[in-house]
């Protein structure tokens, strides 16, 4: 019965997630993470450090930095301003690498066709416990704006709906940046 219930709870999630966006003119478009339409810089041979330039959509771009076994991303814009989404600081600290492609969240007004967010997949290892180091799968979400880009969600890719979440969290137009947050949390101790 509990298996039941939550597959209707997802169904319905994603469902209501699904209409929520169409009603907003918002669509959905892919773009590769690797592979022949990317080019590759090697930026350091000692350490293996390189920038892989990928296509995105309407013009926008994402350069994938890697180093010491870690990846982010940065949103390039069509007139090649470059937005940091610092995976390494609002995602994971830990060893990470990137799912195949990114999925793009296009906002229609007026006949013009925007890239409002991005939503990239983001394996990491978390080492919390060094004998027993274990495979996370988050979804990043960030949205993109007209003069800036940041992460605004980072959302666990293994549970179920994690998908539709993603997408409900990229049309939330107010939501803060996840660097912004951190900095204003006051530390405890």
């Amino acid at each position: 019965m509990h298996t039941i219930s939550k597959f209707f709870s997802c169904a319905v999630m994603s469902v209501f997630a699904t209409d929520r966006l169409a009603e907003e003119d918002y669509r959905f478009a892919f773009s590769p993470l690797a592979g022949k339409s990317c080019v590759t810089q090697v930026d350091d041979r000692a350490t293996g450090a390189r920038t892989t330039e990928c296509p995105g959509v309407h013009g926008y771009r994402l350069h994938i930095i890697e180093d010491d076994e870690r990846v982010t991303v940065n949103v390039i814009a069509p007139d090649r301003r470059s937005f940091a989404l610092d995976y390494w600081g609002v995602i994971t600290r830990g060893f990470s690498t990137l799912g195949r492609r990114a999925e793009w969240v296009i906002h229609t007004d007026g006949g013009r066709s925007i890239p409002v967010a991005v939503i990239v997949r983001v394996d990491t290892l978390d080492q919390r416990d060094p004998e027993h180091p274990q495979a996370r799968p988050l979804l990043a979400v960030a949205k993109i704006r007209r003069d800036t880009a940041c992460v605004t969600h980072r959302i666990d890719a293994s549970k179920p709906g994690a998908a539709a979440l993603a997408r409900e969290a990229a049309s939330e137009s107010a939501a803060p940046c996840l660097h912004e947050i951190a900095a204003t949390t006051p530390e405890k101790g």
